[in-house]
């Protein structure tokens, strides 16, 4: 036992909120004045009946990903949500989830 009350070669128990088996589409690009993001919705099957999906938005070597915003049935419907989604609140989700300047 260590002094916090563990065993030794006990590790804490890990948070998983997306799996690894989560999938990954292209879902095109977002130009925001001067930059141009590509677009990505990131599924994930819940249950048999639910799927849910994020937005993941990359240039380079920044990332910004969404919480689950999108659930649907399939993913083929978690998709075609993505797809329905304006530019204007993409670009608000964007604003969102970046550090002020």
């Amino acid at each position: 036992m260590t002094d916090d009350g563990t065993r030794k070669g006990d590790k804490p128990p890990q948070l998983h909120i997306w799996d690894a088996a989560a999938r990954e589409f292209e879902l095109g690009t977002l130009v925001d004045g001067d930059e141009t993001w590509d677009l990505f919705v990131v599924s994930e099957r819940t249950s048999a009946e639910l799927c849910r999906g994020r937005i993941s938005f990359r240039r380079d070597d920044e990332r910004y990903d969404t919480d689950a915003i999108l659930v649907e049935e399939s993913e083929r419907e978690v998709l075609r949500r993505a797809g329905e989604l304006p530019a204007s609140m993409l670009r608000q989700l964007l604003v969102s989830l970046r550090p002020e300047s």
